[in-house]
């Protein structure tokens, strides 16, 4: 059964409030009970003492002496002379003229003597001295306290545990699906902690959502854009009457578009490696210069089919690191510049080193990016405004993004005085691995 930590403190509080009300009660109990026992005695034995008085009277008998003796606090009883009890104590009785017997918990005394032929039973009515009260006013007020102290813990601790049942709440609704609820931050400082991580995790989990929302969505719109072309013209190239050229163009758009769905899926699988890499593996030391010479190279036919002029200044520089992870970084800012470029324009290729930084800046003389765009250019599908959107899937400059800061470096964009953009990289230099 499950029970609530609300009822798990008032049972606690319950059980120590017992526990301490019983441990009153021995001491009490073993501190009053050699006194109460003597004055349980001392009541029996004081009435035992006019008893023998009063019956060497002679004029009076045995009836009127406990007629006399009636009014006080005890009673007085004819037991049966030939009982075992009797004969067990008639030795001391004689001798001492009675035998007190005492016995319970909460002394009760009993005085045995005879009177006339008869023996008699003085016992003493506890029950109504001092004692008894104060027993039962100390037993009452423990059971009071008990019961009050339970009473209001149950009332603190629904105050008290108010931010753990808000908290709780608010899990359920993240266990839900709502990554949106919040808690307020108030209370004692230990819950405004738990409170403020919390409402962290879930500020965090409802950017983790919104981002793998809009990456499903990017993704299956990246792919279903493609394949519809490839569909449309392979139905095309199914009719017999369309020409030799008309057949070659659409031949040649379904291998174009096969190969943006290869470089898409490759560019999702490289960024999701990274994503969940935190260190660079398989360094080498490898000419930078040199590695973005051949990628220029590589990337001829794009350039040279838009008549593009290059600048490319490249200072001799070497880099330890992983030469495929850099590679990725020059190919897509390089193929990035170039598709923006427009015809007969200019890329502007820079490679220098300072004492601590090897800085790269690959420039173009496209279209200016704002402010706005310029902050989220490198997030995952980003494509920017209409004016520097081509077929790219928004892929690229993520993956750069992650690359570079793996590597600890840094990058960004700035729009030129003079028209056009410049992507920066900056990657530490480090001349002990530059030794390696």
């Amino acid at each position: 059964m499950n029970i609530s930590l609300q009822l798990k403190v008032a049972l606690l509080f319950f059980g120590v409030m017992l526990v301490s009300a019983l441990i009153a009660l021995v001491l009490l109990v073993l501190i009053f009970n050699p006194i109460m026992r003597q004055n349980s005695e001392n009541q029996v034995l004081s009435v035992a003492s006019s008893v023998n008085q009063l019956s060497q009277i002679d004029a009076l008998s045995e009836t009127e002496i406990r007629s006399l003796l009636s009014i006080t606090p005890v009673s007085i009883d004819v037991v049966d002379s030939t009982s075992e009890f009797i004969e067990k104590h008639k030795y001391e009785i004689r001798l001492n003229n009675y035998y007190v017997e005492t016995t319970g918990l909460f002394p009760s005394s009993t005085a045995y003597m005879k009177l006339g032929s008869n023996y008699i039973a003085i016992s003493g009515t506890s029950k109504d001295n001092n004692y008894w009260v104060i027993y039962f006013v100390v037993i009452l007020s423990f059971i009071i306290c008990i019961v009050l102290g339970t009473f209001i813990t149950i009332i603190i601790t629904r105050y008290l545990l108010r931010p753990i049942n808000d908290l709780s709440r608010a899990a359920a609704e993240v266990a839900r699906g709502n990554f949106y609820v919040r808690v307020s931050e108030k209370g004692a400082e230990e819950y405004r902690t738990l409170q403020k991580n919390f409402n962290r995790m879930a500020e965090e989990l409802s950017g983790t959502e919104t981002l793998r929302g809009d990456f499903i969505s990017n993704v299956s719109h990246e792919f279903k854009t493609p394949l519809a072309s490839i569909q449309g013209f392979a139905k095309l190239l199914q009719n017999d009457s369309i020409s030799a050229e008309e057949r070659t163009e659409y031949t040649q758009i379904i291998i174009d578009e096969t190969v943006r769905l290869s470089k898409l899926a490759t560019n999702i699988l490289n960024l999701s490696k990274l994503e969940n890499q935190t260190t660079i593996a398989n360094k080498t030391r490898f000419s930078l210069d040199e590695q973005i010479r051949r990628i220029i190279l590589m990337l001829e036919p794009e350039w040279s089919k838009k008549n593009i002029d290059l600048d490319i200044a490249l200072d001799e520089v070497y880099y330890y690191g992983n030469e495929d992870l850099m590679g990725q970084i020059w190919q897509n800012i390089i193929n990035n510049a170039i598709k923006f470029t427009p015809v007969n324009g200019s890329i502007i290729v820079h490679l220098f080193r300072s004492e601590s930084n090897i800085t790269a800046r690959i420039s173009d003389n496209g279209p200016s990016i704002s402010k706005a765009m310029q902050e989220k250019i490198f997030e995952k599908f980003y494509q920017g405004d209409h004016s520097r959107k081509t077929e790219g899937n928004g892929l690229g400059l993520a993956l750069v993004k992650r690359i570079v800061d793996l590597c600890g470096g840094k990058v960004f964009v700035e729009n030129l005085f003079e028209g056009g953009v410049c992507f920066v990289v900056e990657l530490p230099f480090v001349i002990d691995d530059m030794m390696s």
